[in-house]
């Protein structure tokens, strides 16, 4: 009888005792965060996963309300006529500048064996009064153009309208210039520049051009010699 006292004592509910803090307890404390469940808070610091499709929805009304209310207004105020406006002058200024690109283009292009080419393209398109002053320039300069055998060809820059006055469209045109003689057989490269006046409500006809000339051996545009200076009083 007290060998199976001594057993029963042992296994007895004695495990609730407070001196019962073997390993088993520590397993289960360990154990308890796994399985544990996220706390409100937590869950209300992330969020249900629709609050956030809610809040691109709000967005994207409001985009759709700002765009049609934008459209209203566009279409109620004269931003229309401005927009029009504004888009006929640039045609227009991309048509002054194509005819005085070409123009430019068509002088620059210079070869000694065809010199009548050459007069041809200075006045074509210009008007009765500028004609003759432009062949007078290449009587002037085709002997030397001769003499020394020279050839240009060119490629556009650059084009811009500088200034308009009604129907008058100044523009200034910069071509690029690859000439060649019996000096510079190589050839020597230089940047011209046109300021070319016309009038549109004659079709665009070249009423001035300045520039021509630039770059050629005996041009008028080549600068003359500066005169000498006077002498200071006394210095005989």
């Amino acid at each position: 009888m007290k060998k199976e006292e001594i057993v029963m004592s042992n296994t007895g509910p004695s495990n609730t005792g407070p001196s019962n803090t073997g390993p088993s307890n520590i397993g289960v404390t360990e154990q308890e965060p796994a399985t544990s469940t996220p706390t409100a808070a937590e869950a209300g610091s992330r969020g249900p996963w629709w609050s956030s499709v809610r809040a691109l929805a709000v967005v994207t009304v409001l985009a759709v309300v700002a765009a049609v209310t934008f459209g209203v207004l566009w279409a109620t105020d004269d931003s229309s006529e401005q927009l029009q406006a504004l888009q006929s002058r640039l045609d227009t200024e991309a048509e002054a500048e194509a005819v005085a690109s070409d123009y430019a283009l068509s002088v620059s292009e210079v070869d000694f064996r065809d010199l009548d080419a050459w007069r041809t393209a200075l006045t074509d398109g210009v008007s009765e009064q500028l004609a003759p002053k432009l062949e007078g320039a290449v009587d002037v300069v085709a002997p030397w153009l001769t003499q020394m055998e020279y050839t240009a060809d060119a490629r556009l820059l650059a084009a811009e309208v500088a200034s308009n006055d009604g129907d008058t469209f100044v523009v200034q045109v910069f071509v690029d210039m690859i000439s060649k003689s019996k000096q510079t057989p190589d050839g020597v490269a230089a940047t011209a520049t046109y300021t070319v006046t016309m009038d549109r409500a004659s079709d665009w006809t070249i009423t001035d051009v300045g520039g021509v000339g630039t770059g050629l051996p005996g041009g008028a545009a080549e600068p003359e010699p500066a005169p000498a200076p006077a002498p200071a009083d006394g210095g005989r």
